[in-house]
């Protein structure tokens, strides 16, 4: 299996612990962020990733992505204009199990930024220039069994496949 896996500047350093995890286990993969950037937009990176995966999938081939931004969600919508893929942000083992099993889920999304829980008052308040001055980067142990059941579990098909066929 190939995995394509991007990251924009609130993803990056999740993102490469990520590889160095799939370095250790020896998962084929690639990075198709390779430098931090500080300014860059995450619809770019989503839809690169993205094209890859529908490109190979087409061909038959078993490919999956995995996108990490701040939140999971930027890199989910725009991964999403791309035919043929389906892209969630998942955060818990049973979304991202069932969302294989029944959706055949080809894109995990994740959030690479955890942010306070008084976020919102200084949101609110306006006491901010950027979200990233109050958010930490996730901790690699939280996404690593979302990756594990991703990449290792198979669509159920039956049922399901037509269902996944009226989305596309």
């Amino acid at each position: 299996m190939d995995v394509y896996i991007g990251s924009d500047h609130g993803g990056y350093g999740l993102k490469e612990k990520v590889i160095e995890y799939f370095k250790k286990k020896k998962i084929n993969y690639f990075d198709m962020t390779e430098k931090f950037d500080s300014k860059d937009d995450y619809p770019n990176v989503a839809k690169a990733v993205a094209k890859k995966v529908a490109a190979d999938l087409s061909k038959g081939k078993n490919t999956k992505g995995i996108l990490i931004c701040g939140t999971g969600t930027g890199v989910s919508l725009a991964a999403n204009k791309v035919k043929g893929i389906r892209a969630a942000p998942l955060f818990t083992k049973d979304k991202v199990l069932l969302a294989r099993l029944h959706n055949d889920l080809n894109i995990l999304c994740l959030s690479g930024l955890e942010f306070p829980s008084d976020l919102d008052e200084h949101v609110k308040n306006g006491k901010y220039e950027n979200l990233l001055e109050f958010s930490k980067e996730t901790d690699v142990k939280k996404v690593i069994p979302l990756i594990d059941i991703f990449l290792n579990t198979q669509f159920e098909g039956g049922r399901h496949k037509k269902r996944v066929d009226m989305i596309c």
